[in-house]
């Protein structure tokens, strides 16, 4: 009888190249759990400066409670995958499909790329700063592009201390070919570590896939930070003959999301060559005008001063609104398939 040796000897199952997670380096972990699903993030607010004065029982000024802002999120994404592995088709293949072998193929193939897009979508329209209908990236404006996001970032007060760039693989070579870069090997002068291979103006650069990146976006540069990127459950559970079924049971279960901190929504740029323009917010006389170049664009905005992607007191900008001296204006634009505009502020006099 004829024996395959190739069919029966080839006895590791073909899986797929797995990347590793892109983003979770730099996700955010510092909030506290709320429940099940929700969690806070206590952000104190600033103190006001005074004159010291050298005589009198108050001579610091007049102390007040510190007080503090809340922002409460609720995650919105429970997903899960099962499968089965029946012992008769096990067996038939030789046993190279394992449970647990699977489900952690399964995770680093399927879930891990599922977080790091949702992830790179949600900071980019949930930016504060950023650029959009830019030019596309080249070996020409790359460098200056990538400078400018830093000084728009800086000049915000960000700490440069936890910035990474996240740069679609194909704008990724225009950096690498920059004129600025070719005499310094800026990038590539260390190991591969969590996806860094190196530094741009000092902030950590990572690659991803060109099909990880929101329509549009070449780049995300993100303080670590910034955003809040919860996850819980994490279940990767394995059934050795459950009732209804002769093998294996495998299930999945994960609860995540991410969110672009209020207080700290200057910390997330986006660089685009589509997507919405920040509106421009103008003053007169009490009166303030909100205007975008999107056609069709529908713009938000508050007037306490609070992040309008996410503020309860956001609302759509009709005519011209009234506003006293001293009041902040915040607007960002937003149109069905495209990126969100960046923040934009303003102040009445």
């Amino acid at each position: 009888m004829a024996i395959n040796l190739a069919s029966k000897y080839a006895n590791k199952l073909d899986e797929r190249f797995t990347l590793g997670s892109v983003t979770e380096k730099f996700a955010g972990k510092a909030f506290d759990w709320d429940g099940v699903k929700s969690l806070k993030v206590y952000s104190a607010e600033p103190v006001t400066m005074g004159d010291y004065n050298r005589a009198g029982g108050s001579r610091f000024g007049t102390a007040e409670e510190l007080g503090d802002a809340v922002q409460v999120m609720t995650m919105s994404r429970d997903r899960a995958f099962t499968f089965t592995i029946d012992a008769g088709n096990a067996a038939e293949q030789l046993n190279v499909k394992h449970c647990n072998r699977q489900l952690k193929s399964s995770w680093d193939e399927v879930v891990i790329p599922e977080i790091d897009i949702y992830r790179l979508d949600k900071w980019a329209n949930g930016a504060g700063l950023g650029c959009a209908g830019a030019d596309a990236l080249t070996k020409d404006n790359a460098v200056t592009a990538i400078m400018t996001a830093n000084a728009a970032m800086s000049n915000a007060r960000v700490p440069r201390r936890g910035r990474a760039l996240f740069i679609g693989e194909s704008a990724y070579i225009s950096c690498k070919l920059a004129s600025e870069l070719m005499s310094v090997d800026t990038l590539g002068a260390q190991s591969v570590k969590n996806g860094v291979v190196g530094f741009i103006d000092g902030a950590a650069v990572v690659p991803v896939p060109d099909s990880y990146m929101p329509q549009g976006v070449s780049f995300i540069l993100k303080h670590a930070g910034a955003t809040a990127d919860p996850q819980k459950l994490k279940t990767l559970r394995a059934h050795k003959n459950p009732p209804g079924l002769d093998g294996d049971l495998g299930e999945c279960r994960i609860m995540y999301d991410s969110f672009v901190l209020d207080s700290k929504v200057c910390g997330v740029y986006v660089y685009a060559t589509e997507g919405v323009a920040a509106p421009v917010i103008t003053v007169t006389d009490g009166s303030a005008a909100i205007t975008c170049a999107a056609d069709g664009a529908e713009i938000v905005y508050t007037t306490d001063g609070t992040n309008p992607k996410t503020s309860s007191s956001a609302k759509t900008y009709s005519s011209a609104v009234t506003v006293d001296s001293g009041t902040v204006i915040r607007a960002y634009a937003r149109l069905d398939g495209a990126v969100n505009s960046a923040v934009a502020e303003a102040a009445a006099e």
